[in-house]
Parts: C-alpha cells; sequence; structure tokens
C-alpha cells in the first residue's frame, strides 16, 4: 500500500469512528428505537464550533497539513464559517448580488450548493446537524434546510435571528435581536415549550437595530450569539433590557417547570459598563466567561452569576475567545494585539504565556492536544500567516501561508478529522488538508 493510500485509509477510519461515536450518542437515551432526532454535526457545527462558544476541538489536525484550496466568496465574509461532519464550508459572505450562503465541498472548494438570504442576516454563522442539514435566521424568518438547500419549514420571528445553537437532541434555540428566546423542534419548526419575549414592545421592522447589533447598542436587545450548557439546561446571553444604559448577562434555564419544559429567567449580572461580545461557559458548566467595556475579561459562577476573577487584558477587541477543558483561555484582542495565553485557577487567573512578537488578526482555536491555531499579521506588507502555537508555552510549531490575505480573519474552523479551514473578512476562505 502506497503511504498516499495509508492516508486514505487513517481519514476513512477516523470518519468511521466518528461515525460510529455520533450514532453512540444519539441512541444511547433511546428506548431500542432508532433516535434520529438532529444533534450538532461533529466538528464544527456553529458559531464557536459547539453550544458552548468555547472555539475548540477535539480533533487532531495532520502533521502535514497543506494548503489544499482557497476560494473567494465575491464579499465580505461577515460571520464565522462552520462546517458539517464531512468538513464542508458553510460560508455567509456580504454580496451586492447573486448567491450569498454557499457550501464549499472539502475537496476542491466547489459550491454544493448556494441560496441568496434577505440582507441582514450577514452577522450570522450557520448551525449544522449530523445530517449536514443548516439552519439559520434572517430578518423575520428563522429557516431550515436540507443538505441540498431546499427549505425544510420556516419560523416567522420578531427581528433577526443570531448564530443559532442546539439545546439538546431535536432541539434549535434561536433568539432574536428583538428579545425573542425560542426553542423550536428540529423537525418541523414548531415551538418545543413556550417562548420567552424579553422585550415589552418590538419593531415591525424586524431589521429595526441591526445597526446597533455591530456594536452591541441598546436597539439590539440580543447581539451575540448565546452559550448553552447541555448538561445544566442553562442558556447565557449577552442581553440589553429596554431603557438600561448598559447590556447585562442574563442567565435561563430550560428544564422542566413541574410537568413541562419552560424557558425561566435564573440571574442577570452587570459587569462595569456593560457586556460586550458572546459569553462563553466552561466545559464543566461551572463558569461563565464574558467581556465587559472596562477592557476586563470576567469569569463568573454560572449557578449565581457572581464574578469569580476579572483580568484586565487592556482591549476587549473581538470580544470573544478560546477556553479548553483544563481553563487554559486566549482572548481575541484587538487587531494586531499579542497573542496572551492566561490559566483560570479557579479563584484568579494566571498568564501562562505571552507572544509581544506576534501581531494577533482574530480569534484562536484551541485543541485538546495542547495547541492552538491563530492567524497573525507578518511582515512589513502585513500578510497573514496560519500560526500553531504550543498553548503552555507560547512557542510556534509550524507556520502555514495564506496567499494574498490581508486585513483579519472572522473565524478558524476544523473538521472531525482534522483539517482546518480560515475565513477572511476579505471575502476568501483558505482550507487545509493533509498532504495527498
Amino acid at each position: 500500500m502506497t503511504q498516499a493510500a495509508r492516508r486514505r485509509m487513517r481519514a476513512f477510519l477516523r470518519a468511521a469512528v466518528l461515525g460510529a461515536l455520533t450514532a453512540l450518542v444519539v441512541t444511547s437515551c433511546s428506548d431500542g428505537h432508532l433516535d434520529v432526532r438532529s444533534v450538532p454535526a461533529a466538528g464544527w457545527s456553529s458559531y464557536g464550533g459547539n453550544s458552548a462558544n468555547t472555539n475548540l476541538t477535539y480533533a487532531q489536525p495532520s502533521a502535514d497539513l497543506t494548503l489544499s484550496w482557497s476560494r473567494s466568496m465575491g464579499g465580505p465574509i461577515t460571520a464565522p464559517i462552520t462546517m458539517n461532519g464531512g468538513g464542508d464550508v458553510i460560508v455567509n459572505s456580504r454580496t451586492a448580488r447573486g448567491c450569498n450562503m454557499t457550501v464549499l465541498d472539502n475537496r476542491a472548494g466547489r459550491k454544493n450548493f448556494c441560496q441568496r438570504l434577505t440582507d441582514g442576516f450577514w452577522g450570522n454563522a450557520a448551525l449544522v446537524d449530523q445530517f449536514s442539514q443548516p439552519y439559520i435566521g434572517e430578518p423575520g424568518l428563522f429557516l431550515a434546510l436540507t443538505g441540498g438547500g431546499a427549505t425544510r419549514w420556516r419560523h416567522q420571528v420578531p427581528g433577526t435571528a443570531t448564530s443559532a445553537k442546539f439545546a439538546g437532541p431535536g432541539r434549535v434555540l434561536v433568539t432574536t435581536t428583538q428579545g425573542r428566546v425560542m426553542i423550536l423542534d428540529s423537525q418541523n419548526g414548531d415551538l418545543a415549550m413556550p417562548e420567552l419575549n424579553l422585550w415589552r414592545t418590538t419593531a415591525e421592522d424586524p431589521s429595526a437595530g441591526l445597526n446597533e447589533c455591530v456594536t452591541g447598542g441598546p436597539g439590539c436587545a440580543i447581539s451575540a450569539p448565546p452559550a448553552v450548557d447541555w448538561g445544566h439546561e442553562r442558556i447565557i446571553l449577552n442581553f440589553f433590557p429596554q431603557g438600561a444604559e448598559t447590556a447585562q448577562l442574563k442567565a435561563l434555564t430550560y428544564g422542566f417547570d413541574g410537568e413541562h419544559r419552560a424557558l425561566t429567567e435564573q440571574w442577570t449580572a452587570d459587569l462595569p459598563q456593560g457586556v460586550v461580545g458572546p459569553p462563553v461557559v466552561s466545559s464543566d458548566g461551572a463558569t461563565v466567561y464574558a467581556f465587559a467595556r472596562d477592557h476586563k475579561l470576567y469569569a463568573l459562577d454560572a449557578a449565581t452569576g457572581k464574578t469569580r476573577w476579572s483580568h484586565d487584558v487592556g482591549d476587549a477587541g473581538f470580544a470573544t475567545m478560546s477556553v479548553s477543558p483544563d481553563g487554559v483561555i486566549i482572548p481575541a484582542g484587538k487587531l494586531g494585539a499579542p497573542l496572551t495565553i492566561l490559566k483560570d485557577e479557579g479563584d484568579k487567573v494566571a498568564e501562562i504565556a505571552r507572544r509581544d512578537d506576534l501581531q494577533t488578526a482574530g480569534l484562536s482555536t484551541m485543541t485538546t492536544s495542547g495547541t492552538a491555531w491563530t492567524v497573525v499579521r507578518s511582515g512589513t506588507d502585513q500578510h497573514l500567516e496560519l500560526l500553531e502555537i504550543d498553548t503552555a508555552s507560547g512557542t510556534t510549531k509550524r507556520t502555514l501561508p495564506m496567499p494574498d490575505a490581508k486585513g483579519f480573519v472572522t473565524g478558524i474552523a476544523v473538521s472531525p478529522s482534522g483539517q482546518i479551514g480560515v475565513a477572511t473578512y476579505a471575502g476568501t476562505v483558505y482550507y487545509y488538508a493533509a498532504k495527498r
């Protein structure tokens, strides 16, 4: 058997094992019949990579990754890319005409299908289930599509949905820019429990307030994707109450209230000068992480909302982060900020490493093998490069080129078998795979 054939066989075996594990998860709680309720796709299924927004992958990228293909989308890519279980890329771009939501085949970057969604959806990352079916919102509607791009169902919503999350098998969480919280049945789009309206009044125009969502202003009730903890059936929101001066963190539960499930408010937490960006929940569900406008990162007790510690990051930057199961945190600073690696030690945070020689250009993605993938600006022309970093020491393990890429990236996604997709705001997707 040739070396290339051996690599293909290893990739096949990895995919087979992941498929078997997914089947085990979705059938383990059934009554002996096959459970076909939708669950997150293996790999990078949603904004933040998972329901908790941790930007973490359990996949192990190959030691011989190389640039497989790149593709221009014809307009800025303003939301992170996601992937289905096979490594195909779902990308949303702000184009003047033609398609603005596209699924690219992992083998060569060709279109599997594309759609033209209503202007204003651009900040959304698609949610994708184990059947490669995307879920995404546009002003006034939330849509579920088939793996081939046909519409399965529509659900009317006030405002525009943020990036959706799964809240359990067969349950899709939808939050909107005008304060509506809904958990829908993934099969038919019906409400799985009564919805919760966090704003007293809503505008007739579903695109009202969208401009303020970019900055997290008072005209946008929920400006960032929620974080979901399945184990505790808890949702964490960046929420701007009507009439308030700043946004706050709000925790909801969706467990049983008597004989039926209900969305129930659990706690709220006000951070100095207000919350900015999406919240993150730790893998054990015990801690919520969020940035505030005082340029500090906060860790809160997930059960009570009480602050455990805060850390000055200098500038909230992209107001997002990567968090590993053992408490390693990489904040996404402002453009050109040094790479900083932190460690949550319970009642305080420690700095593990700081790379002042690196100029970061977006959010990092961590792996469970102790590395992180991050994009930096380099050279006099400030071109972009993809780096693998050792999170224990901060040292660079390898550098991969991003030909002609400049500006910054809107996300790094990793497939179940270790391929890496990177999208630049300028509008190009770069895809890295093992050498063939």
